[in-house]
């Protein structure tokens, strides 16, 4: 494994410096991280401008659920979960687009996994955990 340099680009993306990126976020004693040139590898811990880069593909896959590109949507969706295992967002949106399609059941499970990763997780706040409990509630008396 080789050891990033503190002013070599950073391995997420996102252009900047190591420095300025992953490495803040990065425990006390960080682990080095392995160079990659894919964006396929999952993200699991988010640093600033990864969380930034969710926030703005989240807002992609909406952008095409509210204009009605389902199928574009879900094949956005789908790769975001596939970039982003362990969040609530892409689950949430897939629920989404697989209730407008008529898929209830399907959209109740994933809205139910998506649900529980945000009552897990402490940067979910509130108003995102009550706002998908409602969304439960609603799916599961349209039955």
């Amino acid at each position: 494994m080789a050891k990033i340099g503190r002013n070599e680009p950073c391995p997420c993306g996102s252009g900047k410096k190591y420095k300025r990126c992953c490495q803040t976020v990065a425990a006390p004693t960080p682990q080095p991280a392995v160079l990659s040139d894919t964006s396929s590898e999952p993200h699991r811990q988010l640093c600033p401008c990864c969380l930034e880069r969710l926030e703005e593909r989240a807002d992609r896959v909406a952008d095409e659920l509210i204009a009605g590109n389902l199928d574009q949507a879900e094949t956005l969706c789908r790769q975001f979960i596939s970039d982003y295992p362990d969040q609530a967002e892409g689950l949430d949106l897939l629920s989404m687009i697989l209730q407008e399609r008529g898929q209830r059941d399907q959209a109740l499970d994933l809205l139910r996994r998506a649900s529980a990763i945000a009552h897990a997780r402490p940067e979910y706040d509130f108003h995102v955990r009550s706002n998908m409990r409602e969304r439960i509630t609603e799916l599961e008396l349209s039955a």
